[in-house]
């Protein structure tokens, strides 16, 4: 129950960054999805918390905005603006996360939890959703931004 509390939270917040920032800079739902080339329809799921985005299209929304990844989930108070790098793909971010935190799989499997599947496939190159990259952020005590490799 708890993390589903947590999840409409984040989209609540989420929703609430993103029409904020639509508004400060005078679009509607409409022209901000034409402007960063994504659905209308996508804007307004968002928008209307019934989810959050991939990583690709809320990384897209950060730079539009020049804004952390964090700022837009509400897991940071204020909107910091910043020189974010292009996100590496992400079986190499993953590595690179085991490697600077000395965590295993084995370790990453049975704490965050995440199965040893969904390691797998992202060592082959599907990428997360946020729901995890969010877990991975708290697992690790960084930024989702860090998790993603927009920051050093």
């Amino acid at each position: 129950m708890g993390e589903l509390v947590e999840m409409r939270e984040v989209l609540s917040k989420f929703a609430d960054n993103l029409d904020s920032l639509i508004f400060d800079v005078g679009l509607d739902g409409k022209s901000f999805a034409r402007e960063i080339g994504i659905s209308t329809t996508a804007v307004y799921s968002y928008l209307n918390e019934h989810k959050l985005p991939s990583i690709g299209v809320a990384v897209k929304i950060a730079d539009y905005f020049d804004c952390s990844v964090e700022f837009l989930l509400g897991r940071e108070p204020e909107q910091r603006h910043g020189v974010f790098c292009p996100c590496p793909p992400w079986k190499e971010q993953i590595a690179f996360l085991l490697r600077y935190y000395n965590v295993t799989k084995y370790r990453l499997c049975k704490d965050v939890p995440i199965t040893h599947s969904i390691i797998f496939a992202w060592q082959k190159g599907s990428v997360p959703n946020l729901d995890y990259v969010l877990r991975l952020a708290d697992y690790f005590g960084c930024s989702v931004d860090f998790v993603l490799g927009r920051e050093k």
